[in-house]
């Protein structure tokens, strides 16, 4: 097997297991904090919002700790990029295709679009939106010497910490959050994905082919390979933790009653039935496996920068970027098509700055982040400044429409291709 499909199957692998170990981070964070009887906004907003950037977060730190703090910034902003295009872009575009008729879909067709063929910005929504483009346009200003030091770091904390105040605020009176609420229509969307045996067992055969694939001679060598850098816990870890995730797919399908019949599903079932104890276990080792393949991913990007020749900032910008954004394209797709497309406005921007502000204000407080003005970094962050500064404008007429969809989502397009022109 050629050294550069090993590395891009490994790439792939431990991108899918940083996602799913995400998402069971998220569950069992939620299950916890509502055993806690912690509050709506905190599970809602924190747990979830914060959960679907979690990729990015370990990733991030792994880079760090891993002694190439450049793949940070290529990281953090190419999914920012990936967020605005792909998430939120076809997100717009989405409410022209999701509209159900007889035999099949409306296609761009305003008079039977969700909400008028346009996403509309009410007040509650708009603060995400401007911090979200205060914060890459702060980015700019504090990497134009090239480096994102401890203070810029407790600049960006700051930020952080005022945004999650004013967002604390303003939901004081709410009963439940709009992120909560994207929270439960993604359980609802994953109960009801569950409706088939065909797609429990699809689901399952994915999970066995991802674990079997590290057992694959080249890839189990590679891995070795890598424990000489990254150690052997990591690589135990990565093996250990795509295992259990297969494990726990099987166990969810096979206690809700998805491999019989679809009488005999009972969606409460499932890992959702499980003890407050072992949700607690879960917990640490979702965050472990999550911390370890992200050491992987950066291991396997840096390896194909040797055995390809591709910059490794620019894989992180792109393929490491549109990986871990995965969660929020997903949610925010699934958003529009259950009708609650509202959602979708807080949902993309408050993972974006999570992203911005929180990730790279922990990457710096641990060292200093250098080479953030140069090469992929500063191409992420212009990029990325570039679709915002329109949706900034959009807070004007608090609508987005067609044309801005299309723009956003082309934007996402033009910016791939100057990383790899």
């Amino acid at each position: 097997m050629h050294p550069v499909v090993v590395d891009i199957l490994l790439l792939v692998t431990s991108i899918y297991a940083i996602v799913r170990s995400s998402d069971l981070l998220v569950d069992q964070a939620s299950r916890i904090g509502n055993t806690l009887r912690l509050g709506d906004y905190f599970i809602g907003s924190f747990l979830v919002g914060i959960g679907t950037s979690l990729p990015e977060l370990f990733t991030s730190v792994a880079a760090v700790n891993s002694g190439t703090p450049t793949l940070v910034a290529p990281t953090i902003f190419g999914t920012i990029i990936a967020n605005l295009g792909a998430g939120f872009g076809l997100g717009v575009l989405a409410l022209y295709f999701f509209v159900p008729k007889e035999n099949g879909f409306y296609v761009f067709t305003r008079k039977h679009a969700l909400s008028n063929g346009y996403l509309t910005f009410d007040t509650k929504k708009t603060l995400p939106v401007f911090f979200a483009g205060t914060s890459v346009i702060l980015a700019v200003l504090v990497c134009r010497d090239n480096v994102f030091s401890r203070t810029d770091a407790l600049l960006f904390f700051g930020c952080y910490a005022a945004f999650m105040f004013t967002e604390l605020n303003s939901s004081r009176r709410q009963r439940l959050s709009s992120a909560e609420s994207a929270m439960q229509q993604h359980g609802a969307q994953s109960s009801s994905s569950r409706s088939s045996r065909g797609d429990a067992w699809l689901k399952i055969g994915l999970s066995f082919l991802v674990f079997a694939l590290v057992f694959l001679p080249p890839i189990w060598s590679k891995l070795q390979e890598m424990s000489r850098d990254a150690g052997d816990v990591a690589r135990f870890c990565f093996i250990g933790g795509l295992g259990l995730l297969f494990i726990l797919r099987v166990f969810s399908h096979i206690s809700s009653g998805q491999l019989r019949s679809a009488s005999s599903i009972r969606p409460e079932a499932g890992i959702a039935s499980i003890p407050s104890w072992v949700s607690g276990i879960l917990l640490v080792i979702s965050i472990a496996v999550l911390y370890f393949s992200g050491v992987i991913v950066v291991h396997a990007l840096l390896a194909l920068d040797q055995d390809w020749g591709i910059d490794s900032g620019i894989l992180a910008a792109s393929a490491l970027a549109i990986g871990t954004s995965l969660p929020d394209i997903v949610v925010a797709l699934n958003v529009v098509r259950r009708g609650r497309h509202k959602l979708l406005v807080g949902h993309i921007f408050q993972s974006n700055v999570f992203d911005v502000f929180l990730i790279m204000a922990i990457c710096g407080f641990i060292t200093p982040l250098t080479e953030v003005a140069s090469g992929p970094a500063i191409i992420s962050i212009l990029a990325s400044v570039v679709l915002t500064l329109p949706l900034l404008w959009t807070l004007r007429s608090k609508r987005l429409t067609l044309s801005g969809g299309i723009g956003l989502f082309l934007g996402f397009v033009i910016f791939l291709g100057l990383l790899f022109g």
